[in-house]
């Protein structure tokens, strides 16, 4: 797999949500007819959905750009790898943390209290996960974190694309329902479970020949 083909892809996929994003969206709108939108709707809920689905492929491409997949590392080089997994790792953080605030603040502007839920629940868990990752990540120096603690930090943030995956599946509209973003997110999540699992099984294997 050429360098072309990769980047092509990696602009392709996020695109696919938001195309259904916004074919859902006239969708919703359309159905509603003459009656007045809210603007909490408009404003603050769907771009909030938005956020999500384009920032769930950029969680998914930092676990990729960490996994030291050789199809990457034939291709691209080591430091611009890294570089790049830094850059996606800050806005797919911004783009996840807005998400949450803005559906909380939905909560608030339609029903005057945050109600919560087992699918929410899921993805402020993985919220709060992320966090930890990002601040060793952001002031490494500044801090002085040793690396110890910085592996530590970054163990917490491999659960997060799961909790972030169940949290999409269970709540998404979008991915909620069987559509070709839910597929991709699956076909994600699966990879996910392979690298992991190999991950796993040559960290036990290390350790049993010690």
């Amino acid at each position: 797999m050429n360098k072309k083909v990769i980047l092509a892809l990696a602009i392709l996929l996020p695109l696919i949500p938001v195309v259904e994003w916004i074919i859902s969206g006239v969708r919703d709108f359309s159905s509603l007819g003459d009656v007045q939108v809210p603007l909490s709707l408009v404003v603050i809920y769907y771009p909030a959905r938005v956020l999500a689905l384009v920032g769930f492929v950029l969680m998914f491409y930092q676990f990729l750009l960490s996994a030291r997949l050789p199809v990457l590392q034939a291709v691209f080089k080591q430091p611009n790898l890294i570089k790049t997994h830094r850059t996606l790792g800050k806005i797919g953080f911004v783009l996840m943390l807005l998400h949450g605030l803005m559906m909380l603040l939905t909560d608030l502007v339609d029903y005057g209290m945050i109600v919560f839920t087992v699918e929410k629940l899921l993805g402020i868990v993985a919220l709060f996960l992320l966090i930890p990752a990002v601040v060793a990540a952001w002031w490494l120096r500044p801090l002085q974190f040793s690396l110890k603690v910085w592996k530590g930090f970054h163990v917490l943030a491999f659960f997060v694309f799961p909790l972030a995956f169940l949290h999409a599946i269970t709540i998404g509209t979008v991915t909620g329902v069987w559509s070709l973003t839910r597929v991709v997110f699956i076909v994600f999540f699966a990879f996910y479970l392979y690298v992991a699992g190999r991950k796993i099984r040559s960290v036990i294997q290390g350790a049993s020949t010690t």
